[in-house]
């Protein structure tokens, strides 16, 4: 589960913001996060309350911030990148006084506390593409929930990525799609948090997909030759499901298609020197490449990682939504788990309506 939460953070840098005479801008301290606020408001060390983009807030707290009606969302209650005056902005900073009585005792708030429960605020989640030609169900055996953690929350991550080999790709704006083939030749297709039963008499688009672009016929054949060699329960393709009703078809494209980002055997992702090698082999669809086998630092020339995120996307005439880093060799977190992380473009986000 990726990480979120509303925490007590403290502001890193106030710098006058260059467009607005009433407005600063603002950085916490260990995040790489930039937002606009009212000039003169926090100074560096400040102790705040920090919510992130895709917060869902209460009404009250919206009405406190002065918020209300100018978040996104259909019920104007969701943070999300936007543009302020030129400068994007990325989540929203109080003063915790601002929010008393719920918090009635400023002076025992550490940084790093999550706040979430205790404020009420959700995350918002695109919700489960639904067909009448399928029921969701739990996931099935040997497959999690997929999340990838923002590069902007952890800076050191980055730092430890600058100088390993890695593999670098768009990060493509669709929905994420799975296919597990079993040792006994059934094949499971899954959304990003449920299985997909289908029902008799249609299709679900997520396995037409699936036969139309003949990955259950790919998945069939990894399983015959790894099975040669080695005991295999489940191996599992992960991609970017793309097209018409998904996250406003930006790519415009006029069919469905998938784009596969990630091999798993038994449920452990193959190194990205591998997944090349088997995307090659079985002629698998991949997401577009960046970079492979280098260090993030040569990669970024110089370049921040939020500039370096920005670009044109490799499948059609539009802003790519961001990019993903993973080392090339797999490797783990006690945080987060799998080390791999992304970096979506801030310029694509303050675009986007989604």
């Amino acid at each position: 589960m990726s990480i979120f939460a509303v925490t007590v953070e403290r502001i890193g840098r106030v710098w006058k913001h260059e467009n607005a005479d009433l407005l600063d801008m603002a950085s916490l301290d260990g995040k790489e996060y930039d937002f606009v606020v009212g000039k003169d408001q926090f100074v560096p060390g400040e102790v705040v309350i920090y919510f992130p983009v895709d917060s869902i807030l209460p009404e009250w707290i919206s009405s406190t911030l002065n918020l209300t009606g100018k978040l996104a969302g259909k019920d104007k209650n969701r943070v999300k990148t936007v543009r302020l005056r030129g400068n994007i902005s990325q989540g929203v900073v109080c003063k915790p006084s601002q929010l008393a009585p719920t918090i009635s005792a400023e002076s025992l708030l550490q940084v790093g506390d999550d706040l979430t429960e205790t404020l009420g605020v959700t995350k918002y989640d695109p919700p489960p593409i639904s067909s009448r030609w399928g029921n969701l169900a739990p996931l099935p055996l040997l497959v999690s929930a997929y999340d990838i953690e923002s590069a902007q929350n952890f800076v050191d991550i980055v730092e430890r990525l600058m100088d390993e080999p890695c593999y670098i790709t768009e990060k493509l704006e669709g929905s994420h799609w799975s296919a597990t083939i079993y040792a006994d030749d059934t094949i499971i297709v899954s959304q990003r948090n449920y299985r997909i039963i289908p029902v008799e008499g249609g299709e679900h688009d997520w396995y037409k997909v699936l036969r139309l672009q003949g990955l259950n016929e790919t998945l069939e054949r990894m399983l015959y030759d790894l099975e040669a060699t080695q005991i295999i329960k489940a191996i599992t393709l992960r991609g970017e499901m793309l097209g018409p009703g998904i996250q406003g078809n930006i790519y415009g494209l006029k069919d469905h298609e998938v784009r596969i980002f990630d091999i798993e055997v038994d449920g452990r992702s193959l190194n990205a020197g591998y997944f090349l090698e088997w995307a090659a082999l079985y002629n698998v669809p991949i997401v577009p490449a960046l970079a492979e086998n280098i260090t993030l630092r040569e990669w970024l020339d110089g370049r921040s990682l939020k500039e370096a995120s920005n670009g044109q996307s490799a499948l059609a005439n539009v802003l790519r939504e961001g990019i993903v880093i993973k080392p090339m060799t797999e490797s783990r977190d006690e945080r987060i788990g799998r080390v791999f992380i992304k970096q979506r473009s801030p310029e694509y986000l303050a675009k986007s309506d989604l």
